[in-house]
């Protein structure tokens, strides 16, 4: 109930005063400088590898989800340059991840969160000109990736602002995703990003133990297709915004990864729990709207 509070709270005062600078040149700077990043990983004929590929346009659904929330919380433009920035560059270091190592699994490699602001902080990036915006982004590109724990408690407002954004704008597009890849049956993707992954719809007892006790499960803990959809129901604990939790609810991404789970009545128990506390939610922000 208390994140509930501060997130309304969050919601309500979102028009208040920031200090975000960004100009729309300097986002159409970021855009250039990302695809100029993104040539440096392309073959002789100018293609990237089907993962790459599958990333890049990624960050191009999360910097569109991020200037969703952004529009619906009346942010000015600059804040919305901002945020559609931050969306599109947030998994910048997954390009050299999987150039080096083959794989997304940070567990075996390295963290994709710290290698992209290594990445920011050594490149040439001409629309880092404010140094507020440059905080705030690299903020935002380090830690969208962590649990809520290794979080540090000590971020400005507006880092922690745009960080809570770019997560729920990640979140949605990866949610969305691996439905679909479940779904259709298609599971090369997941199984070359994802090798340790078992693709199996068996939740793992560990797995639904945390989701019941912690309403959160660990990277380290995932060994099949279950428990990443049982990772991504949990997400509903921690999407930040009315606008990301609404559009997630019309998409109907509870039902739609319930369908996709054995029927036990432990993980009934754990869906019931997840919609219980979603749908609330919704009603305290849908009242403080009248």
């Amino acid at each position: 109930m208390s994140r509930i509070l501060r997130v309304l709270d969050n919601s309500a005062n979102a028009q208040q005063a920031r200090v975000g600078q960004m100009t729309k040149e300097e986002l159409r700077s970021l855009e250039a400088w990302f695809q100029k990043y993104l040539d440096r990983f392309r073959d002789g004929d100018g293609v990237l590898h089907p993962m790459l590929e599958l990333k890049r346009c990624h960050s191009i659904r999360v910097a569109e989800n991020a200037a969703f929330i952004a529009v619906s919380l009346k942010a000015p433009e600059p804040e919305k340059y901002l945020a559609e920035g931050a969306g599109l560059i947030h998994d910048v270091g997954r390009f050299i991840q999987y150039a080096e190592y083959g794989t997304f699994g940070d567990v075996d490699t390295v963290d994709h969160g710290i290698e992209g602001r290594k990445v920011l902080e050594t490149e040439d990036t001409p629309f880092l000109n404010s140094p507020g915006d440059r905080e705030q982004l690299l903020c935002a590109v380090e830690y969208h990736n962590k649990s809520r724990k290794d979080i540090p408690r000590d971020l400005s407002r507006e880092q922690d602002r745009l960080l809570r954004l770019t997560r729920d704008a990640d979140k949605l597009d990866i949610m969305e995703l691996i439905l679909c890849i479940t779904a259709s049956h298609d599971f090369q993707d997941l199984s070359t990003m994802l090798p340790r992954i078992r693709l199996c719809r068996e939740v793992s007892p560990e797995v639904l133990q945390e989701a019941q006790n912690t309403q959160s499960v660990s990277y380290g803990n995932l060994s099949t297709l279950g428990d990443i959809l049982v990772l991504i129901a949990t997400w509903f604990y921690e999407l930040n915004y009315l606008s990301a939790l609404r559009l997630a609810m019309e998409r109907d991404v509870l039902s739609r990864i319930r369908s996709e789970l054995p029927e036990e009545e432990a993980i009934d128990d754990l869906f019931a729990g997840i919609t219980f506390r979603a749908s609330g939610f919704m009603e305290d922000l849908q009242c403080t709207e009248k």
